[in-house]
């Protein structure tokens, strides 16, 4: 047994704080900027959460509040704009009171003083304009407060991790109109946050800056407050433009990225909402780097590349948008591991886990500098080139990323593995103990509870690999590599055989969801094997068995399927892993019951997770929700800390139209393909344009039958070819 396996595996679990689960929060982000304000647009100091104004990995503004006449102003109104780009916010004062020596009256009547807050992220600049206006009937001596101050706290630390030692908070700086907050961390780096207020205020003390208005009725003022944050190791920072300008600037960017990505509509107005808010959602997430855009996990807790969200967010994209594929593939094989390293688990061959950036990196407090403890991110890299090429012909990026697939390949191939079987043992004292995508620590057991003991092989993984190595062939035959197609074409047989044998649970009707070291299935259902429908290792003869395993009600909730079944002995329906609804997940399982031509299993899971959808703020479908049955009532449970928004939990939207309309590409062949389209009973008809393939593009329209939907070619602008097969 591993040395490491004596030690526990490192605690990385997200605490929630009562305040924060109770809270309804607005975000943004951009870059490597985000922040997460209550539904005033403040950061309150009293607030125990995760509430603040971040920028890589470092909380740069603990408490920002506006006070209007000593008093939190009264909410009118608060949301985001529908680009993402800013958040708006409206409100008012309340009964402004004589002092008791003069009676004690009202004076100024609440809804009389209005407040119009505007804030809007342009990384690494925090932007706030804020207007005053006096709807009194006389003229009012209006005071307005900005409260603020900065701990600079890792975002680890905000999550919960509790550190030994931290850094220390310097002097504050103040000149007009400006004030620095600073800190120097045990890496030796100073971390600053500049706020400047423009006007100067006639104030500023510690954590205070003050504006002492004198309005006539009907007056107006207007001050702006910009927060910079900045770290002795990056670049030099440029000067924050005007908060307008800034706005224009990013709906400028969204429009270029609109116009090269494929448009949904459809007869259903809610539909076309949740189709639009996954993608601006999407966009707010994608983050520039020097190798193309890349999806960022999720705010708040995983803004940053995270390897298995990234290439599963892509390839959920892939119909719509496939420039996200190429940069992710290109950033990632930049970061893919060319040395052994223990305390990072990485070994040459694998793609990255995690990567952050941050004072707790850096003094290797966490390991993601980055981390390699992720067995299905190498699998999923090479099955999502293998995709992306589908899609786009793009032989000359296959080319280019081919070492890194071989890499890859001959990392998942490494001696000593048995029964040619993925799995993975932790070996870093600061690693994850389980390294799938249900990486909790206690999300891999057998049927009595115990955990299963490492190596571990989850039976998703195998399919992720089966689905790489069939990649890897065709890449192969495409670029002229024969006997390292017809390798790869065996590997992934005989890869299907052995699953096929050691998995199957016959009792169960369905497939283990691990075999430990010591070869022991773990005789546990979970919805793993949806996964294994939707990369094609399941033998056709047992995909049927699987796909009504995973609706029984043991794991359908009736808002989707479970990650565990009711009657399992870890089953609990508010842990992170073990009872709760991914949308990704269900989305996978939708996209393997496609596979298989289980139409009617996929349009179950599609309208159980868009009626979901409605229930959630902003109609935003969620990390994650609690797996309680469903109720007439009430609507799905919420997940006290779930991201939101989150990468694959957006674009699970997308996934689940790919599945339910079937289309599948050949851009070397020129050919798209509709195998058996269907929608729901409550979607008429959805019309996709721009939907690319290779150089070509067309605009097609699906409509609903009495024996699944038609596709209707609206336009064409190439010579792809258009193939329907019932």
């Amino acid at each position: 047994m591993n040395m490491d396996d004596h030690i526990p595996a490192a605690d990385f679990h997200i605490q929630a704080s009562p305040q924060a689960a109770a809270v309804p929060k607005l975000v943004l982000k951009h870059g490597e900027a985000f922040l997460v304000a209550d539904r005033r647009g403040d950061f309150p100091a009293h607030f125990e959460g995760e509430l603040g104004f971040y920028r890589a990995g470092t909380r740069h503004l603990r408490w920002l509040e506006v006070r209007l006449n000593g008093e939190s102003p009264l909410l009118l109104g608060a949301d985001t704009a529908p680009d993402n780009d800013q958040i708006l916010v409206t409100l008012t004062n309340a009964d402004v009171h004589a002092p008791a020596a003069s009676g004690g009256g009202v004076i100024v009547p609440r809804n009389t003083i209005y407040l119009d807050r505007r804030l809007t992220l342009y990384d690494p600049h925090l932007l706030e304009s804020i207007t005053v206006t006096n709807f009194h009937v006389a003229p009012w001596e209006v005071l307005v407060e900005v409260m603020f101050t900065a701990d600079f706290r890792d975002v680890f630390e905000v999550r919960g991790t509790q550190r030994a030692e931290r850094g220390q908070l310097l002097a504050e700086e103040r000149e007009s109109g400006r004030v620095r907050l600073r800190y120097l961390g045990r890496d030796g780096i100073e971390r600053v946050t500049t706020l400047t207020f423009d006007p100067p205020p006639a104030l500023i003390a510690s954590s205070r800056a003050v504006y002492r208005l004198a309005l006539g009725p009907g007056e107006t003022f207007r001050f702006d407050v910009t927060a910079t944050a900045e770290s002795a190791d990056a670049e030099t920072t440029m000067p924050a433009p005007r908060l307008g300008e800034v706005v224009t600037r990013l709906r400028a960017g969204s429009a270029r990225l609109a116009t090269r990505a494929a448009r949904v509509v459809s007869d259903h107005e809610s539909f076309n909402a949740l189709v639009a808010r996954s993608l601006v959602d999407l966009n707010m997430l994608l983050t520039e780097t020097p190798q193309g855009r890349l999806p960022y996990a999720g705010v708040p807790w995983y803004v940053a590349p995270f390897g298995r969200d990234s290439l599963i967010t892509a390839y959920q994209l892939l119909p719509y948008d496939t420039e996200v594929a190429a940069g992710t593939l290109r950033f990632l094989a930049r970061w893919q591991s060319r040395v052994d390293d223990a305390f990072l688990d990485a070994a040459p061959g694998k793609i990255l886990h995690e990567y952050r950036r941050g004072e707790m990196a850096n003094c290797r407090e966490i390991p993601f500098i980055p981390y390699y403890g992720s067995v299905d991110a190498t699998p999923l890299f090479v099955m999502l080139l293998g995709e992306y090429v589908r899609w786009t012909g793009d032989v000359a990026l296959a080319r280019e990323l081919w070492p890194a697939v071989q890499a890859a390949l001959a990392w998942m191939g490494a001696p000593g593995r048995s029964h040619r079987y993925l799995t993975y043992t932790r070996r870093s004292h600061l690693g994850l103990g389980n390294q799938g995508w249900k990486d909790s620590e206690d999300a891999v057991m057998h049927a009595d509870g115990t955990l299963a003991p490492a190596p571990i092989a989850l039976c998703e993984v195998q399919g992720y690999a089966y689905a790489a190595y069939r990649a890897a062939a065709d890449l192969a035959g495409l670029l002229g590599d024969e006997a390292m197609a017809a390798r790869a074409a065996a590997d992934a047989e005989a890869l299907r055989a052995d699953f096929e044998r050691d998995f199957w649970m016959e009792h169960e009707q369905s497939y283990a969801l691990a075999i430990d070291a010591d070869g022991r299935p773990c005789e546990v259902i979970g919805s793993n094997p949806g996964h294994c429908l939707w990369t094609g290792i399941v033998d056709e003869r047992r995909a049927a068995l699987v796909a009504k395993r995973l609706l029984a009600d043991d794991m359908f909730s009736g808002w989707g399927i479970r990650t565990l079944s009711a009657r399992e002995r870890r089953y609990n329906p508010m842990s992170y892993h073990n009872g709760s609804v991914w949308p990704h997940d269900n989305a996978v399982a939708a996209a393997g019951f496609r596979r298989y031509r289980l139409l009617e299993h996929a349009i179950t899971v599609t309208s159980a997770l868009f009626d979901a959808s409605h229930w959630f703020e902003h109609a935003r479908v969620p990390e994650l929700f609690c797996g309680f049955a469903r109720h007439p009532d009430h609507g799905p449970v919420a997940y006290p800390v779930a991201c939101a928004p989150q990468a694959w939990a957006a674009g699970s939207t997308l996934q689940l139209l790919t599945a339910l309309i079937g289309v599948e590409a050949d851009a070397v062949h020129g050919r798209i393909t509709f195998q058996s389209p269907v929608l729901p009973p409550w979607l008429r008809f959805v019309e996709i344009h721009d939907l690319r393939v290779g150089r070509s593009t067309l605009d097609v329209a699906i409509s609903r039958g009495r024996d699944g939907a038609s596709v209707e070619l609206i336009s064409r602008r190439g010579d792809v070819e258009l193939i329907v097969r019932r």
